[in-house]
């Protein structure tokens, strides 16, 4: 009886069961990153040599997203021959996107894990709140979430009916642009297009370097510019410089403590936010460019333009200063010759 009662608990973390989510950016915000790691905990009857039947399973999602201090955790426990689906009423934290299939996927993982339990586990009854049972546009959006599922409701009630995990349906929802993939992989595409696109920055400000340096030297040495224009060379500036590197991250593990899974799932969604600053960076960059092209081809266009500008107070100082000279010289001819007649 001793050694039935004893009991052992175990907690799993695998890379089938860490995600990245990716929403794309709507009308009104910025592209959302959203990390998930799925833990196992179970606990049974012996020991680890030697486990026995279970005793309860808990399986948790926790989501972690930009800018979340706390993250939002989704729980599913079985015990006794019974699961309930969700510890408490599902939704979505503020930081989460809705109606962007963040809920139906996440519905899913559980749905896929309720179905691994022996097909007889009995699923507790679902109630729709309170609070969704007096605004009917959110009860007919529950119902039918729910009844996605295979829950039933029987009429006028909001408790569902008995069900057994073979009987749960995975969510058909609307189409969605949410994209999912293994962390790791995720991890590896962030890295890469982070590196890509700091090779482009790189690249963009030389060539914005480039294009100042070549516009100033337009305006300070317009003769030589012209000069070498008429040889049909024109002098240019380049500029190399080496790439920034992201640092390697690394992934949650069996055995880590919630903070170092926070900590490590925070670096994943740091390194995301990298790459949308990297890419605003890259069109500002792009913008200036082309304005500094069209700035660029007409110095180019019209070399005597620049010339003027450059040199009109002087042209205008010796204009008027000759102009001034020739007149008093006519004044003196002038003079002169009268003087010469009356004599």
């Amino acid at each position: 009886m001793e050694a039935k009662t004893k009991t052992f608990r175990k907690t799993s973390v695998d890379d089938n069961g860490m995600w990245l989510l990716t929403v794309p950016a709507g009308s009104a915000g910025n592209e959302t990153v959203v990390v998930v790691v799925r833990r196992v905990e179970e606990c049974r009857y012996g020991s680890e040599d030697s486990p026995g039947a279970h005793v309860w399973i808990t399986c948790s999602l926790t989501l972690y997203g930009n800018g979340q201090s706390t993250p939002q955790t989704i729980v599913a426990h079985y015990e006794h021959g019974r699961v309930e689906l969700f510890s408490v009423e599902f939704m979505l934290n503020e930081f989460l996107p809705r109606g962007r299939g963040v809920g139906s996927w996440i519905m899913q993982q559980i749905v896929l894990w309720t179905r691994s339990l022996p097909p007889e586990t009995k699923v507790r009854p679902t109630h729709i709140s309170s609070v969704d049972a007096k605004d009917i546009r959110n009860l007919y959006r529950r119902s039918r979430m729910w009844r996605g599922l295979g829950f039933r409701f029987p009429a006028g009630e909001t408790c569902s009916m008995p069900l057994r995990a073979e009987e749960l349906q995975l969510p058909r929802g609307r189409y969605s642009t949410l994209r999912v993939e293994p962390l790791a992989s995720g991890v590896r595409r962030l890295e890469r297009c982070y590196r890509g696109l700091q090779e482009k920055i790189v690249q963009l400000e030389g060539k914005k370097r480039s294009q100042k340096q070549l516009i100033a030297s337009h305006k300070h040495r317009p003769f030589f510019h012209m000069w070498h224009r008429k040889r049909g060379q024109i002098p240019d500036v380049k500029c190399d410089a080496l790439p920034l590197r992201a640092e390697k991250l690394s992934l949650p593990q069996s055995g880590d403590s919630d903070l170092e899974v926070a900590q490590r799932a925070t670096g994943v969604i740091r390194l995301a936010t990298l790459c949308a600053q990297s890419q605003k960076r890259i069109l500002e960059l792009e913008r200036d460019l082309a304005s500094l092209s069209e700035e660029l081809v007409d110095l180019q266009a019209h070399p005597l333009i620049n010339l003027w500008d450059k040199y009109r107070d002087l042209i205008l100082f010796w204009g008027w200063g000759i102009g001034f000279l020739y007149f008093i010289k006519w004044m003196l001819w002038h003079e002169c010759s009268r003087s010469i007649a009356t004599h």
